[in-house]
């Protein structure tokens, strides 16, 4: 026990010293802005442009739904397009509450979907591990299409060496992703060919035979998994999308610099430093529209923005469904009592 716990302690000493540094940032960049000139500058935002960003976000949630659904009808698991918005709910709420983004929410969707759907702990944990090797596949593709495109223009990114090393990182990640969903069952035959007899073993030769059972039983349908990789780029890029209607307010930008700042932001956002990476998003897409031109105070208005439309409303939204169902719940009890 004494040796695990000393090996957490350099990550949670790096993390501790990285949070405290994080939040000297923030605050030097609170004393230093104007926010008399953010409230201006959010109050000039057209409503009707505010109102369009979250019905267009409202869009985007129903588009991810439909992802989960069709996975499900594919893979013979009984679950309505209702049932799986309140699973999805359930785990942006986790998210919200955590330390960094998309770990717990990961978790608590398989939890909701054993508990509310009555799927099995090894059928559940497949359908997230499907469903998030897909979205990871369409950011790679989008961020390896910025990079070639957008690499001169990126200050990180102006050296031809660095940036041959992040289309490397990339393109294995692309790999890795190909080879979990096209190749599983090669995967699976190494896996249960394990000696380990322990519990973790057998939970993970028995997730493996599942997974590579679901992802035969996607293969077998014509253009099904074209379809699911089309779905998640075409979710992916909605977020960039929101972003460039906001700054249009402001200044022309280039597109794919959009994108490259909407997911710096959210891989920032997901170091698990302050919940739902509160701060550190907003700091990361400010800094990097302020390099496009804008002013601070302008960048840190958008920000905002954007952060509440594709993040707070979202679980505002979640913890109000989950409360609805809660109260269905209760009154279906009550009227069986009776």
């Amino acid at each position: 026990m004494m040796g695990v716990q000393k090996g957490r302690k350099p990550a949670a000493l790096f993390l501790n010293v990285l949070a405290v540094l994080s939040l000297a940032v923030l605050v030097y960049l609170a004393w230093h802005t104007d926010f008399r000139q953010i409230g201006l500058h959010l109050a000039a935002l057209p409503r009707g442009l505010v109102l369009f960003l979250l019905a267009l976000q409202v869009v985007t949630q129903l588009a991810l739904n439909y992802q989960w659904f069709r996975l499900c009808r594919t893979l013979g698991l009984q679950a309505s397009f209702g049932e799986l918005l309140l699973v999805n709910a359930y785990g942006t709420v986790v998210d919200a509450a955590n330390p960094g983004e998309k770990v717990g929410g990961e978790v608590a969707r398989v939890l909701q979907l054993h508990s509310l759907l009555g799927f099995s702990a090894n059928q559940a944990a497949s359908l997230v591990a499907i469903q998030k090797s897909l979205s990871l596949a369409a950011l790679v593709i989008l961020s390896g299409l910025a990079v070639l495109v957008l690499g001169d223009s990126l200050p990180p990114l102006a050296s031809p060496g660095l940036r041959l090393v992040v289309l490397a990182v990339l393109a294995a990640l692309a790999a890795i992703v190909a080879w979990v969903l096209l190749g599983t069952e090669r995967l699976n035959s190494r896996v249960q060919r394990l000696k380990s007899e322990g519990k973790p073993a057998v939970w993970l030769k028995r997730w493996m035979a599942g997974l590579a059972r679901d992802t035969a039983a996607i293969g077998r349908r014509p253009g099904e998994w074209g379809l699911q990789l089309l779905l998640s780029l075409g979710i992916w890029t909605l977020f960039p999308l929101k972003l460039w209607l906001l700054t249009a307010q402001h200044a022309s930008l280039n597109p794919l610099f959009l994108f490259a700042a909407t997911f710096a932001a959210y891989f920032a956002a997901m170091i698990p430093l302050l919940p739902g990476g509160l701060g550190t998003f907003e700091a990361v897409m400010g800094g990097m529209l302020v390099a496009s031109g804008l002013t601070w105070e302008e960048a840190l208005a958008i920000s905002l923005v954007f952060r509440f439309v594709t993040f707070w409303f979202v679980v505002l939204g979640s913890a109000l469904l989950i409360a609805g169902g809660k109260m269905i719940q209760l009154t279906r009890e009550r009227v069986h009592e009776r």
